[in-house]
C-alpha cells in the first residue's frame, strides 16, 4: 500500500494544478505520465529546480539524503510511522529497526520544514521527541480513489473457492523490518481461518510479507495483487479483516478506508486508530483484541446479514479522497513556492 500512497498522492497534486515529478530509479529517461505528471530518475534530477521535495516515509527521505537533496529548505517528509528514542507503547518496531529509523527522523526533525503524520498518536510522540524541531506538524491520514473499476468475474472462484471470502488485504511485514509483528499476525490469522473453515467461509490473505507460518488450510495467500485488480478481489469478498499490531497501537490501517470505499464490511480489532472510521459509518463491527472468536463470530454475522451500502462509498470519496488529502498541502506549498520565487 505504501507504494500506491506515493502515486496516489503525486497523481492528485498533479489534479491540483502542480507539477510533479515521481522521482525514482526505474527509468533511463524521464517520461511524461498525465498531465503535470513525470517519472524521473535520480540520475536527472537537479535538487535545486524544485520549489518543493516531499518524500515518502523514512526510506523516502534517507533515498533524498543519499542522492544529495538533503539540505533543499522546503522539504516536506510524510511518515507512515513515528518511533521513539527508546521503546514505545503503540509503536511496533523493535531493537535495531527502531534506532535506525529513529536516526533517520532526526535527520528528517532537523531538515524539514513540514512533517505529515497519519495520526493524533503519532502526533503526540512527534511532539515529544522532537520538541526543539522548527517542522510544521500536519495530520494526513490515508486517501482513496474516487474511481474505482466495476466489479468483473469472481477471482474466488478461478481459484477453486466457492463458500464466502473474507479477506485480509496489505502487507504481512517482512522479517528484517517488523518480525515481531509478522509472526503474530501468521498465528492469529491461522487461529481466525481455522475459526471461519468450521463456519463454512474461506479466509484468504493478500499482499507483501513472510508467510512461511502459515497455515494452508485455513489461510490461501494469494501474494501481491496490483493495485487496479485489488478492487475486484474486495467487491468479491463478503468481510475485510484488520488486525491490530498490539493492545495499543499508533498507526492507522489503510485497509479500513479501502475496505469501505466499496462497501465491504469491516470487522477491526479495537486498538487500530482509525476505527472510528468502522463506528462512524455502522458498516461493520469492532471487536476486543485477540479475540479471534468474536472476530470469526462478527465475519459470519455480517457475511449472512450484510449492512446497507447505501451512501458509505459516496462518505469515504467526500470526506477521505486522495484530492482531499492533496487539498490539505495547498496552503502549504504556496507559501512554499512563495518563498522560493522570492529568494531567486
Amino acid at each position: 500500500m505504501a507504494n500506491v500512497r506515493f502515486v496516489r498522492m503525486a497523481q492528485a497534486l498533479a489534479r491540483a494544478g502542480h507539477n510533479v515529478d515521481l522521482v525514482l530509479n526505474r527509468l533511463q529517461k524521464p517520461q511524461m505520465l498525465e498531465p503535470r505528471l513525470r517519472e524521473i530518475s535520480f540520475r536527472f534530477v537537479k535538487w535545486s529546480e524544485y520549489d518543493v521535495i516531499k518524500t515518502s516515509f523514512h526510506v523516502g527521505f534517507e533515498s533524498l539524503l543519499i542522492e544529495g537533496g538533503g539540505d533543499h529548505p522546503f522539504i516536506v517528509s510524510k511518515l507512515g510511522s513515528v518511533v521513539g528514542a527508546t521503546q514505545t507503547d503503540g509503536v511496533h518496531f523493535y531493537g535495531p529497526v527502531r534506532e535506525r529509523l529513529f536516526r533517520i527522523q532526526e535527520e528528517i526533525a532537523r531538515r524539514s520544514r513540514v512533517v505529515t503524520v497519519l495520526t493524533s498518536e503519532s502526533a503526540q510522540l512527534w511532539k515529544r521527541e522532537h520538541r526543539t524541531s522548527r517542522a510544521h506538524l500536519m495530520m494526513v491520514p490515508t486517501g482513496v480513489d474516487v474511481e474505482v473499476p466495476r466489479p468483473r468475474e469472481n477471482p474466488y472462484r478461478a481459484i477453486g473457492i466457492e463458500c464466502p471470502v473474507a479477506i485480509f488485504a496489505g502487507n504481512l511485514y517482512a522479517r528484517q523490518h517488523q518480525p515481531e509483528v509478522n509472526a503474530m499476525w501468521q498465528e492469529r490469522l491461522n487461529r481466525i481461518g481455522r475459526l471461519l473453515k468450521h463456519k463454512a467461509m474461506q479466509l484468504v490473505a493478500m499482499g507483501s510479507g513472510e508467510t512461511n507460518f502459515l497455515d494452508r488450510e485455513a489461510v490461501r495467500h494469494v501474494g501481491q495483487i496490483e493495485a487496479d485488480e485489488f478492487w475486484n478481489w474486495q467487491q468479491h469478498a463478503a468481510v475485510g479483516l484488520v488486525l491490530a499490531q498490539g493492545i495499543v497501537q499508533d498507526n492507522e490501517s489503510s485497509k479500513i478506508y479501502y475496505y469501505l470505499r466499496t462497501g465491504l464490511p469491516v470487522v477491526c480489532e479495537r486498538p487500530v486508530p482509525n476505527s472510528w472510521l468502522v463506528d462512524r459509518t455502522g458498516h461493520g463491527a469492532i471487536v476486543d483484541y485477540d479475540d479471534v472468536e468474536a472476530i470469526a463470530d462478527a465475519t459470519v454475522r455480517l457475511s449472512s446479514s450484510p449492512p446497507s451500502q447505501n451512501g458509505i462509498a459516496d462518505y469515504i470519496v467526500r470526506e477521505h479522497s486522495w484530492d482531499r488529502r492533496a487539498a490539505a498541502y495547498a496552503p502549504i506549498f504556496a507559501q512554499m513556492k512563495g518563498e522560493a520565487a522570492s529568494s531567486r
